[in-house]
């Protein structure tokens, strides 16, 4: 089977499978009832990767990464629009089912199912714009860093939550170190691809004859 039909899904997946799961861990370790506060270290380790895996930026981040993996077919902007809308929609599908299993069922919502078919083209767009040379690819290449950090101001994690500033913290300091590697290695009004033309060799002097 070819490999774009795979990576959209194997990635919506993996990223709904793992933010269920560590949703579950004080439930497991029987400190559901309790409050944030007073839950014990595996506990606060999970709801650490839970607010980093059930934010906007990390799902709208898979379905750009999505985008980027299938874009090299020939077709690469129409394959990269469905794998971003393939990406959302199986992890909302496949998020849905593990909170059916663990926790009784009546959990999808017809809001994530939406949001995934407006917004997965477009953020799968940007992922295949990334491979792209020049001032183009160069801010695709933004998008999730800032994204993300744009995500801890406008909607941050609750503020009852020990780990919340530990999160805040780390996902401004990644999408400042990878705003500035993009940066670097891809300088926005870099031409030809970001490429610097050597300069011309001077002529050559003639030899008498």
């Amino acid at each position: 089977m070819r490999r774009w039909w795979l990576a959209a899904p194997a990635v919506g997946a993996a990223l709904a499978t793992a933010a269920a799961l560590v949703n579950h861990v004080p439930i497991a370790l029987g400190e559901g009832g309790e409050a944030r506060s007073e839950r014990g270290l595996w506990s606060q380790i999970a709801e650490f990767a839970s607010l980093i895996l059930d934010s906007g930026w990390a799902w709208a981040a898979a379905a750009v990464a999505a985008g980027w993996l299938v874009s090299d077919r020939a077709r690469p902007w129409l394959v990269a629009a469905v794998s971003g809308v393939v990406t959302l929609l199986t992890a909302t599908l496949v998020y849905s089912g593990w909170e059916d299993l663990l926790s009784g069922g009546g959990y999808l919502q017809t809001f994530w199912l939406v949001g995934g078919l407006v917004l997965g083209p477009v953020l799968g767009l940007v992922g295949a714009a990334i491979r792209r040379p020049g001032p183009v690819g160069t801010v695709a290449a933004l998008v999730v860093p800032a994204g993300a950090a744009l995500n801890m101001v406008v909607l941050p994690p609750p503020a009852e939550s020990l780990v919340a500033q530990p999160v805040m913290w780390l996902v401004w300091a990644g999408a400042a170190v990878a705003a500035v590697l993009v940066l670097v290695r891809r300088p926005v009004l870099a031409g030809s691809g970001g490429r610097t033309r050597s300069p011309a060799a001077p002529p050559r002097p003639e030899t008498p004859a």
